[in-house]
């Protein structure tokens, strides 16, 4: 079930001109990237048994990348420079430093 459904929000972040208006082209194409690399790991580690659990997260991943988009597009802050920021922020604390759990 998440299969279609990373597939079905794929072709919405590639779709979505609200998403990537204003960003460079290196910029959109890191930002897609990555969110979509995020989806992949929760696919891998979620259970088709909870599809309304997995679209939530699915949706705030969706919010996650307005929200990098919007800092892009305010401070001229590369996108490359705020997952990386993200992905530090969501590293456990016991976690050897460069080893991120969410890096796609």
């Amino acid at each position: 079930m998440l299969g279609a459904m990373l597939e079905r929000l794929t072709e919405q972040f590639l779709e979505d001109e609200v998403l990537i208006a204003g960003l460079s082209d290196e910029d959109a194409s890191e930002l897609v990237g990555w969110l979509i690399g995020i989806a992949e790991d929760l696919e891998t580690q979620s259970e088709p048994s909870e599809p309304r659990l997995q679209e939530r997260y699915l949706a705030q991943l969706k919010r996650l990348g307005y929200q990098v988009a919007g800092l892009n597009r305010k401070y001229h802050i590369p996108v490359e420079e705020l997952v990386d920021l993200i992905e530090l922020a969501w590293e456990e604390p016991d976690q050897e430093q460069g080893t991120r759990p969410i890096q796609a």
